[in-house]
């Protein structure tokens, strides 16, 4: 089935929709509210990226409405393999509290409808956001449409846009007041490899300490103030 035919499909009777999100009450939470829609069917849910590759292949829904922030599998690239896996007829509408400028320019080099902020729209707007994908137009938070157009004015972007996606994730475990080990069993990592990502992070954005990290990560909107008090400078 083409892209044109699946618009057509999901015009005659609403779009079929899988959500993926690590945070499980925010999961259920939107998928309830979404089901009250006459016109949305949730067919699937799952908080893994790359199960949700398995359940899009498995359901084949219209619109996956996905977490960017994940542990595991990097939902960028989970976006790709869903594009491929479906020849374009499913679009991904990434859904997150965090629309920094690394993210806005992954989740357009990945092939994603759109973003929706979790802080600043509402689950009647996620909606109104998912029809729009599935109807095959993009996106975006009206905040997050702003700064896109800055971008593309030429205005700097974070330094977090250095970052990779297992470096981010390390940062905010950091910055969730986690040791190492921890760390390194919450992102499937051995804990040699998570040191080795600190002292990445610290020579790449030019950072001595664990609280100049946290000061970072609170700066990107990865963390919360009260936890630098946690540590020592």
């Amino acid at each position: 089935m083409n892209a044109d035919l699946a618009k057509q499909r999901t015009q005659l009777r609403g779009p079929r929709v899988v959500i993926v999100d690590d945070d499980e009450a925010i999961m259920r939470c939107v998928g309830r509210v979404l089901e009250l829609d006459e016109d949305i069917e949730i067919v699937g849910q799952t908080n893994h990226a790359q199960a949700g590759v398995l359940l899009v292949r498995e359901q084949r829904p219209d619109v996956v409405l996905m977490d960017i922030h994940m542990p595991g599998a990097d939902p960028f690239l989970a976006c790709r393999e869903i594009q491929q896996t479906l020849n374009g007829t499913c679009q991904v509408l990434f859904y997150t509290a965090f629309p920094r400028d690394q993210y806005l320019d992954r989740c357009i080099a990945s092939g994603a409808a759109g973003v929706v902020s979790k802080h600043s729209e509402s689950i009647r707007n996620v909606a109104l956001a998912i029809r729009h994908v599935a109807a095959g137009n993009t996106y975006f938070s009206p905040e997050l449409a702003q700064r896109l157009i800055e971008l593309q004015a030429g205005q700097p972007m974070s330094r977090i846009a250095t970052l990779t996606h297992r470096e981010i994730s390390v940062l905010r475990e950091l910055a969730a007041g986690k040791t190492q080990l921890e760390i390194a069993l919450t992102l499937d990592l051995s804990e040699r490899t998570v040191n080795k990502e600190v002292g990445d992070l610290k020579e790449k954005l030019a950072l001595r300490s664990l609280n100049e990290l946290l000061i970072f990560a609170v700066n990107e909107g990865l963390s919360h103030p009260e936890l630098i008090h946690q540590y020592g400078a």
